[in-house]
């Protein structure tokens, strides 16, 4: 009977010392993550679910490289101003000038129809981010009403109220789902 428990008690003793030094070993343990940013995954998933089909889903990992404020803005006011890259200015040899926010800064490959031509969905992305950047950090704008600006310039005088009211309402409604927890 205490040769049973005394064999019991060794074996209890080796595997406490056994389990104390894995112990030891996960605890000195470095644990690399992935070189994935879950934020910009879950933003790129996001926009690509929304604009599926549409031309602008090519853009959604560009997109997802904006603050999520800007992403949102860039979808919005793509859908309002482009239907999502369906209506765009096309350069003279009928390409696609990647221009889907109604922007009227040139591009590196100038002007067409009166709105910027980009080279690339980069470069589209990154000129026409990097303004909606500026209002979203230096003004502090954070709404669709907010951005009338994008419309209007610095004054809607020249728009009827009805339009200004349903391009904040169209703008608003894609830039609110940025807000939204998945479901």
């Amino acid at each position: 009977d205490n040769v049973f428990y005394g064999v019991f008690l060794s074996i209890a003793v080796v595997m406490t010392g056994l389990l104390f030094g894995s112990g030891q070993q996960i605890a000195r343990t470095n644990i690399v993550m992935p070189d994935t940013n879950i934020r910009q995954a879950m933003l790129e998933n996001k926009v690509r679910t929304m604009t599926t089909g549409f031309p602008i889903e090519a853009m959604s990992a560009v997109i997802a490289e904006q603050n999520k404020t800007t992403a949102a803005f860039l979808v919005g006011i793509a859908k309002k101003e482009s239907n999502w890259g369906k209506r765009v200015p096309r350069a003279e040899d009928g390409s696609d000038c990647y221009n889907y926010w109604g922007y009227r800064g040139a591009g590196s490959r100038g002007v067409a129809m009166g709105h910027g031509c980009f080279g690339s969905p980069e470069e589209a992305v990154g000129i026409v981010g990097g303004r909606l950047d500026t209002f979203v950090n230096e003004y502090k704008f954070k709404t669709a009403e907010d951005l009338i600006v994008w419309k209007c310039g610095w004054s809607c005088d020249g728009h009827s109220n009805q339009s200004v009211k349903k391009w904040i309402a169209d703008v608003g409604y894609y830039t609110r789902k940025f807000d939204k927890k998945p479901q």
